[in-house]
């Protein structure tokens, strides 16, 4: 075949199954396969995490899995022989929802933006993970510029009643870890 599968879904699906035990060898769980044409080639796109939701990959552990899956896509009859193709592999990113127990795991003591069934929308820091909910200390922003953030009493929020969740980014820069920086060492 010298052409790329016309059903991408259909052919996500297919590199799953074809893929999977090739991540797990490593310890990683395939979270995800895409593919979306660019131009007049392919881009696959493929997501691998960490099983135990604790841990992140780093970049040995993703260059080591990305050669594994270039390899068996090398022998792969669809793709030995087809149209160029573009290989991203990568974890799940900061502003991936949070969908499986593990991402959630993976976020405690962070702070996260959470959509309820109900329209109700907050964001609050993550205590704590349970099978059935997520323990949240819900933040409120003050009324006026200056004012304190208000923290409310940790609530429980069953993921049943979850619509969507991220992590939402802290930006506070401690100024303190500029004491640190040797300037040495910056000059080149």
């Amino acid at each position: 075949m010298t052409g790329m599968p016309a059903d991408t879904e259909q052919e996500a699906q297919r590199l799953t199954a074809l893929l999977s035990k090739d991540v797990e060898s490593h310890g990683l769980l395939l979270e995800e396969v895409t593919l979306r044409p660019s131009g007049k080639q392919m881009i696959l796109q493929i997501i691998v995490d960490k099983a135990d939701g604790h841990e992140t990959l780093d970049l040995d552990e993703l260059g080591e899995v990305t050669t594994t899956i270039s390899n068996a896509l090398d022998k792969d009859a669809v793709y030995a022989n087809a149209a160029p193709y573009e290989l991203e592999v990568s974890s799940p990113g900061l502003s991936r929802p949070l969908t499986a127990q593990r991402h959630w795991i993976r976020a405690i003591n962070r702070m996260v933006k959470l959509s309820l069934a109900d329209g109700t929308k907050l964001r609050g820091r993550l205590l704590e993970v349970n099978e059935n909910d997520v323990l949240v200390a819900e933040h409120r922003e003050p009324a006026k510029k200056g004012m304190k953030v208000k923290v409310l009493e940790p609530a429980t929020h069953a993921f049943e009643n979850i619509r969507k969740a991220v992590v939402d980014p802290e930006l506070n820069f401690d100024d303190a870890l500029l004491d640190t920086v040797d300037t040495e060492d910056l000059e080149g």
